[in-house]
């Protein structure tokens, strides 16, 4: 891993540090020597992070070595439906030409066009990526999916189910995950799956009791533990650096 690596994290309550004593960019910089910037907001969706960047660049502005995004939790809350990343529709081609450069020869073709809009999920990730692809061309960006969620009570408005049950918008949380990946995989982006890699379910008693915040009233937030678990998933895919 290159040395002194500066590294800024983008996110919701989960990077801000709910639910534990250390958060798990601290973490990373304590494993690695990294020197770390968060700038996750307490109940951010993917359109907030726009505003995240912001702050970073008033704070570091672009002198920095990786970007990590790891948001996605409240967008399936939030119940924001899924989307498609892409329209599609067929146009006529050019697929020869004559001695002076003249089109000769037609055909048709499907084509897909980028869906950029704030309605849809796969349209919030189209834009958040587009932008970070054109401001930050020569960063490391590293997407981080979020951890499975169970049971969380913070407050008589705000009681959330587990991933057992679908949001309003009659999804599954696991739908939003699968978004993320595909997401990566079309705008060429490192994925740090800590959904599936990172160890954390807290839909087991067991697991909650020891990696998240409060296995009676908060299954949604890692603690101390559960931010080591996230920490050390993020850890393996920078040390290929």
């Amino acid at each position: 891993m290159k040395k002194n690596l500066k590294i800024c994290f983008l996110g919701d309550s989960i990077t801000y540090g709910v639910g534990t004593t250390k958060k798990y960019q601290d973490i990373i910089a304590e494993l690695t020597g990294a020197e770390v910037y968060g700038f996750g907001i307490d109940g951010a969706k993917t359109i907030h992070v726009f505003a995240e960047m912001e702050e970073m660049e008033k704070t570091v502005g672009t002198d920095f070595d990786v970007l990590s995004i790891l948001i996605g939790t409240n967008d399936f809350c939030g119940g924001v439906p899924i989307g498609e990343f892409f329209t599609e529709h067929e146009e006529k081609i050019v697929i020869s030409t004559d001695e002076k450069g003249e089109p000769n020869r037609y055909t048709v073709r499907k084509k897909r066009e980028f869906v950029f809009t704030d309605d849809t999920f796969c349209g919030r990730l189209n834009k958040l990526f587009s932008y970070i692809k054109e401001r930050y061309a020569d960063k490391r960006i590293i997407f981080v999916t979020p951890p499975h969620r169970a049971y969380a009570y913070f407050g008589l408005d705000n009681v959330q189910p587990s991933e057992l049950y679908a949001n309003s918008a009659g999804e599954y949380f696991e739908r939003y995950v699968e978004a993320e990946r595909k997401a990566a995989d079309i705008w060429s982006v490192e994925l740090v799956d800590v959904y599936r890699d990172s160890g954390l379910f807290p839909l087991a008693d067991s697991n909650a009791k020891l990696y998240f915040h409060d296995d009676k009233t908060d299954r949604l937030h890692p603690g101390a533990k559960g931010d080591e678990l996230i920490a050390k998933t993020i850890i393996r895919k920078l040390g290929t650096i």
